[in-house]
């Protein structure tokens, strides 16, 4: 195993969160008695570039093939990725002669924004969410984007003025792969723009449960900086967006294209000060998340010895990290409401809770939920409560605590 940026073989783990499914693979009824297979999910520490990555990696094919996620089914990101499109217009101007990319494309959703602007898209997406985008007329590329897929995209559709990559340049083993593809479809002025989770997000607010399969890499500025460095490439701007409960948004160009920001020196000051590049630092992080499993489960069986019912409120991939590490089951939560077609009448990976409509906890009032979008907590509460729900509900972190 190295280090997926400057190949150190020397690698510290600090975090043990045991073995789990891939964090969208639910289970059909009729496969619940079959061993579903499950991966180690370790957390390493680079002593020489200070990445942050996991130890294995999981075939994408295990992951990605069947795949339930889709960007459009969440009101709060499908408004991120129109702000998105819509800033990156304004920003640096594409005609409808430009070709805008996006890398990890989904259901097309951040596409069909930029396409209303007139501008020419094309998605690269390997997974079957890819035949939603395109009947939503987004053309779309259905593969691992690679070195030699953007071979043929540069053959039979040029370069880009845009690419993108939202919440997946993290995803992607092959990174040298990766990034000699996107250099190859930029064009001489284009602009390649990451949104990726931030390890400072993950630090602080303790979200481990950003860590599952899909996440090979959790990234810092400085570690970017030292990426695009070696592509030859330069960050000439980022900014931090609260996008998956903390993101950071990185924009690459060739070196010289534009002027740097005052944005980049800031955010390396705080990343200086947070002490992210001492391994002491994800030490005490690793202890806080034992201690958040500790506490967690020590509310949910208090609760549940009190002869209450608890269920769980939308089955991001994130929670299947928390359900798993914490060891939460069908005998503590009664079922999980999700409102993605996608997942219900499925079971959660690895815990196989049932996933029924959100429908249900209106109707059923139990009288604790566990939200597991808990990122999005103040936009789901008042949703829910909004709706009738009139049960107590549980914010499983970064503390604990019932509201």
């Amino acid at each position: 195993m190295k280090c997926y940026i400057c190949s150190n073989s020397d690698l510290i783990q600090f975090l043990d969160l045991g073995k789990h499914p891939p964090p969208l693979n639910f289970v059909t009824k009729e496969d619940l008695k079959q061993i579903q297979a499950s991966f180690p999910l370790q957390v390493y520490f680079c002593n020489k570039c200070q990445l942050v990555q996991l130890g294995d990696a999981v075939d994408p094919n295990t992951m990605f093939k069947s795949y339930l996620y889709t960007s459009g089914v969440s009101t709060a990101f499908r408004n991120h990725l129109s702000e998105f499109a819509q800033y990156m217009v304004d920003k640096f101007s594409p005609t409808s002669k430009d070709l805008i990319i996006d890398i990890a494309s989904n259901d097309g959703t951040l596409l069909k924004f930029f396409q209303s602007h007139g501008v020419h898209v094309l998605g690269i997406e390997p997974s079957n969410i890819a035949k939603i985008a395109e009947e939503n007329g987004i053309n779309t590329v259905n593969d691992f984007f690679n070195e030699s897929v953007a071979n043929n995209i540069l053959k039979n559709q040029g370069q880009a003025k845009i690419i993108t990559i939202t919440n997946a340049f993290a995803h992607i083993k092959d990174l040298d792969s990766i990034m000699k593809g996107i250099k190859l479809l930029l064009t001489e002025d284009g602009v390649f723009v990451s949104e990726s989770q931030y390890l400072v997000d993950i630090i602080e607010k303790l979200e481990y449960d950003t860590i599952y399969h899909e996440h090979l890499r959790y990234y810092s500025l400085h570690t970017l900086l030292q990426l695009f460095e070696k592509y030859d490439m330069e960050v000439f701007d980022c900014e931090r967006i609260s996008s998956h409960g903390g993101s950071i948004r990185v924009y690459a160009a060739s070196k010289g294209q534009f002027k740097k920001s005052s944005n980049i020196e800031s955010i390396l000051n705080l990343e200086k000060n947070l002490n992210l590049s001492s391994i002491e630092t994800y030490k005490k992080f690793a202890n806080r998340v034992y201690e958040n499993k500790n506490n967690l489960l020590s509310i949910l069986k208090k609760i549940k010895s009190s002869g209450k019912t608890i269920v769980g409120i939308s089955a991001p991939a994130r929670s299947s990290t928390v359900l798993n590490f914490c060891n939460i089951d069908s005998s503590i939560l009664d079922y999980v409401a999700e409102k993605s077609p996608l997942k219900l009448g499925k079971f959660t990976p690895g815990m196989h809770i049932e996933v029924v409509d959100d429908s249900k906890l209106i109707q059923e009032q139990p009288d604790y939920a566990l939200l597991l979008s808990w990122h999005l907590a103040d936009s789901i509460i008042s949703k829910i409560q909004n709706d009738g729900y009139k049960g107590k509900i549980i914010v499983p972190l970064p503390i604990p605590k019932i509201i």
